[in-house]
């Protein structure tokens, strides 16, 4: 059937590459929107630019809407941006994504966060597009539990779908799992790629800057946590282990620190604790951009979550700073934080589990001393950026068949 889209357009008088291919990078999210989505975009710049073959006008990006202005991830000046949202299926909408590959040669599309099948991946396709990738950050639902004629049918229509992804790209071993086992994704069509940490920027160093900056006394040590406040990143289980700590068992040599918050994301938080008298060791500090610099002055760092995380950034980041990282026992999580290597694992939602996990690292500081240890070596040999980024573009070149 005619789609309505010619043939794809070479520039005149100029034969294609067979050594580099133009990109687009679709985003999930608007711009400036922080947290782990512009250290994904920086590298996704990075690497677009090698696939590329060293051009950056050959790179795009695309996310769901501008504004809050040009991405700071991205060089000043860069051009080739677009406001687009796939969530969208429009013909209309689907259709410009489309012209906008065909008019800009676009042979590699990488899309956060979208379905394996989607009625706008044919279309891309005609106009020119030799690969499309998912890149999954989020979780995928489960459908291992359904009936087994509709978990068969499932995996039929991936299979025989004519507007399918061409490779998936999962961020952790129990992601992929999931994908293959709770989803039918056949092995074939997946990669797995770990998040980096740019060991050069996090990294250990004597510090007193989260005293100087927040005013904690120096006699506490500080319990650090950064991201999200949605109810899955288990901020309630982290408070009510602070409270476990601090106002039932009397520790006078603890503090925590919860960054992250926008707006009034931490008054249903500040509830749970409130007339307890621990405001000045309960502390929310807010969306910051200085983390490289608080992470070195803390004493460990906790990723309390309840629901999914695929592979966070946080855990690695705490780790490339020297710290040991105590972490619920989940899914990727568990990639992220090595248990009784790097850190410690909880079960999720154990308030008491995590307190008692706190207290043993700071009654036993040289074992807390030994996990960020290993952390920061496990962060400089598997889990650099420059890993991550390379391996990202070995997967490129093999959907596009350039490797």
């Amino acid at each position: 059937m005619d789609t309505g889209y010619a043939d794809f357009p070479e520039r005149p008088g100029v034969m294609p590459s067979a050594s580099a291919a133009a990109c687009l990078f679709v985003l999930h999210t608007g711009s400036n929107i922080g947290y782990s989505i512009e250290p994904a975009e920086r590298v996704f710049y990075k690497v677009g630019v090698e696939v590329a073959g060293g051009n950056p006008s050959d790179v795009h990006f695309a996310f769901r809407n501008l504004d809050a202005g040009p991405p700071r991830s991205l060089p000043a000046g860069f051009k080739n941006l677009l406001a687009y949202d796939y969530c969208n299926r429009d013909p209309e909408n689907i259709r410009r994504l489309a012209d906008y590959v065909q008019r800009h040669r676009i042979r590699l599309v990488v899309i956060y966060d979208i379905p394996f099948i989607h009625p706008l991946f044919k279309h891309l396709h005609k106009a020119g597009a030799r690969a499309i990738i998912s890149f999954w950050g989020a979780p995928i639902a489960d459908t291992s539990r359904v009936p087994f004629w509709e978990f068969a049918l499932w995996r039929l229509r991936v299979l025989l779908s004519r507007s399918k992804v061409d490779g998936l790209i999962f961020e952790s071993n129990a992601m992929v799992d999931l994908a293959i086992r709770g989803r039918g994704v056949p092995p074939r069509m997946i990669d797995m790629v770990h998040n980096g940490v740019d060991v050069s920027v996090y990294r250990p160093a004597t510090s007193t800057y989260v005293y100087e900056t927040l005013r904690f006394p120096p006699d506490r040590k500080v319990v650090v946590y950064a991201g999200h406040m949605e109810p899955r990143k288990g901020l309630q289980t982290l408070v009510e282990a602070a409270i476990v700590l601090l106002h039932q068992r009397k520790r006078s040599d603890v503090c925590f620190l919860i960054c992250g918050n926008k707006g009034d994301e931490s008054k249903q938080y500040e509830r749970m604790y409130a007339g307890l008298g621990l405001d000045t060791w309960i502390r929310f500090g807010g969306y910051r951009s200085d983390m490289a610099r608080v992470y070195p002055s803390c004493f460990c760092g906790v990723v309390p979550t309840t629901g999914w995380d695929s592979f966070p950034r946080s855990p690695i980041e705490m780790a490339a700073s020297g710290l040991p990282v105590i972490a619920a026992r989940l899914q990727g999580l568990a990639e992220s934080v090595l248990d009784r290597e790097t850190g410690m694992l909880f079960e999720a939602g154990n308030a008491t589990e995590l307190a008692d996990c706190i207290e043993t690292l700071l009654d036993r500081p040289e074992l807390a001393a030994r996990y960020g240890e290993r952390g920061r070596e496990r962060c400089e040999k598997e889990l650099d950026v420059n890993t991550q980024a390379l391996r990202l573009r070995q997967v490129f070149l093999k959907r596009l068949g350039m490797a």
